[in-house]
Parts: structure tokens; C-alpha cells; sequence
């Protein structure tokens, strides 16, 4: 099973997908500038993930959050995806 990891240093967020074997920087950001890290790829696990990284960075970007919120963001983010992707792979 696969899971993302945020990683804050400093002004750079950056989200990471981790696999078994590999990890994936899928999105960074930092001094408001949102980058694409994954430009390219097959899966469709990796897409959705791709889809909800990117909201959830937009969304913490535009907005000064406590900790608490970002905590709060970041659950909403796991439980969308969650929801996305058991959903799409329970229909298949």
C-alpha cells in the first residue's frame, strides 16, 4: 500500500508518495509558488494522488493556518482520497 508523506523544511512543503520500494515526490511548495514534482506518469493510484496533493497544497497555500487547521486539512485530504480511490477501485 502506498501513503504520502508531507515534509515541511523551512518555507518548502513537499509531498511525497511512498511505496514499497520507491518514493515519489508528486508536488512542492514554497514562497507561494506551487511545483509539479511527478510529471509524468501510468497509474491510476498515482493520478488521484497527484489530483488530491495538489488541492490540499492550494488550499493550505492560500491560506495562514494553525497547526490545528493544518491537521485538520490534512485528515480531510487522506479521508477524500481514501473515499476517491476505495470507491474507484471497489467499482473496477
Amino acid at each position: 500500500m502506498s501513503e504520502v508523506k508531507i515534509i515541511k523544511e523551512g518555507n518548502r512543503i513537499t509531498y511525497i508518495l511512498v511505496r514499497e520500494k520507491e518514493n515519489i515526490p508528486l508536488v512542492s511548495v514554497e514562497n507561494g509558488e506551487i511545483k509539479i514534482e511527478k510529471e509524468r506518469f501510468s497509474s491510476l493510484q498515482v493520478a488521484l494522488m497527484l489530483a488530491s496533493v495538489l488541492k490540499h497544497a492550494v488550499l493550505a497555500e492560500a491560506a495562514t493556518l494553525t497547526e490545528e487547521e493544518w491537521m485538520e486539512l490534512e485528515r480531510f485530504w487522506a479521508e477524500e482520497y481514501e473515499s476517491a480511490y476505495v470507491r474507484r477501485e471497489s467499482s473496477a
